[in-house]
Formats: structure tokens, C-alpha cells, sequence
């Protein structure tokens, strides 16, 4: 006797996802992506955030080793080698810090010719018609005029530079220096990116201002 074995493909149901499965999956699927890209995104954020900082304190750290430089070569029992000028730009400060020097470091450059260089640190704006300025340095032959300098920019987009000079004798910071037979103990740097932002702030000193 011959046993028939039942047709497999006949009246068995076949497995299938339905519509409304189908659209839950894609759902799911769509909220996942949504989340991988948001935390991609956030990652990508806070990688450009503290590759930002971290050039932004290089950048400030250079700021400060060339000041404190400078302040460290002024020469030694000269007069009239360091001035401090208060300014506004717009309604924010734009100081200047003066001083003469020799080729070296604080004139930025050892190939010039030995001579009396007058420079002075300061923002500049970028064109005659943009609020945006620079932070950097004036640099002329003390012999030459004022408008014959040449620029050498620092820093981009500097909001306000501001100086302060401890004066022993009055026991308190003044906003300008003038002092052509002496210099300050300390000068206290002020830089701001931006008008809303915290100031980056450092106190230097001036050690030849205690061998006078």
C-alpha cells in the first residue's frame, strides 16, 4: 500500500511581514539612524570645540611668552623705553604698549640693521572699513615717523586689548604709563575674542623696573 505524502506547497501558509510591520521596522530603523547621526554630529562638535581651545591657548600662550620677552629685554638703565597709551575702539579698549629695542626677539627679527627700533603691540582693524581688527605690532626705526611702520599681525579677530601698570607708589593699577625716568613693577594684560567673553588675563613683570 502506498502512503501519499501530502504536496508541501499546497494550502500551507507562507511566512510574510505585514504592511504594519513593515512601516514599525521602518520606523525603528529611522529613529536609529536619526540617533547615530545626532551623536556623530555631537562627537564631531566637541572635537572641533577642543581643537578650537586648544589652538586658541597655544595661540595665547605665544601672545604671552613674547610679552613677557619683551618686558625681560627692555635695557637696563635707559629712559623712555617703555609707554603705555590708552585707547578706545568703538566702545571697547585698544591700548597700546610701547617700547624700544634692539634686532631680537621682541623687534621679531635679528636680520635687521642694528639700530633703535620703537614698537608697539596694539589692534589694528583689517581694512579702513571693518570692525573686525588684529592683535599685533608696529615696528619702525625710532629715526623714522610714525606712519612709516611696518604691521606684523599676531592674532586675528581681537575684540579689545587692554594694559594696566602697577604703580608701588600709589598702591593701585593706572590705565597709562608716562613715566619717562622709570617703569611699572607689573603689567597686566587684558585680551578679549569677543565683547561678550571672558577676558584671557595675565600679570607680568618688568624686572629691570627694580634695577633702576
Amino acid at each position: 500500500m502506498r502512503i501519499q505524502r501530502p504536496d508541501r506547497g499546497a494550502n500551507v501558509p507562507r511566512a510574510a511581514f505585514t504592511l504594519l510591520e513593515i512601516m514599525v521596522g521602518v520606523g525603528v530603523l529611522g529613529l536609529l539612524l536619526m540617533t547615530m547621526y545626532r551623536l556623530v554630529g555631537t562627537q564631531l562638535m566637541a572635537l572641533q570645540i577642543s581643537r578650537d581651545s586648544q589652538l586658541e591657548a597655544v595661540a595665547m600662550e605665544g601672545l604671552v611668552r613674547y610679552v613677557k620677552g619683551v618686558l625681560v629685554s627692555l635695557p637696563l638703565r635707559q629712559n623712555d623705553v617703555l609707554r603705555g597709551i590708552p585707547h578706545v575702539y568703538g566702545m571697547s579698549p585698544a591700548d597700546e604698549l610701547q617700547w624700544v629695542a634692539r634686532p631680537g626677539m621682541s623687534v621679531l627679527t635679528s636680520a635687521a640693521p642694528e639700530d633703535d627700533y620703537a614698537m608697539t603691540l596694539t589692534l589694528q582693524p583689517k581694512s579702513s572699513t571693518s570692525r573686525l581688527q588684529d592683535l599685533g605690532v608696529r615696528r619702525r626705526l625710532v629715526s623714522e615717523p610714525d606712519r612709516n611702520y611696518e604691521w606684523i599681525p599676531l592674532l586675528a579677530d581681537i575684540a579689545a586689548l587692554e594694559f594696566r601698570y602697577w604703580q608701588p607708589s600709589m598702591g593701585a593699577w593706572i590705565e597709562k604709563w608716562d613715566d619717562q625716568n622709570s617703569r611699572p613693577v607689573l603689567v597686566r594684560m587684558k585680551v578679549w575674542r569677543r565683547p561678550t567673553d571672558e577676558p584671557f588675563e595675565v600679570v607680568l613683570p618688568v624686572p629691570s623696573a627694580r634695577v633702576q
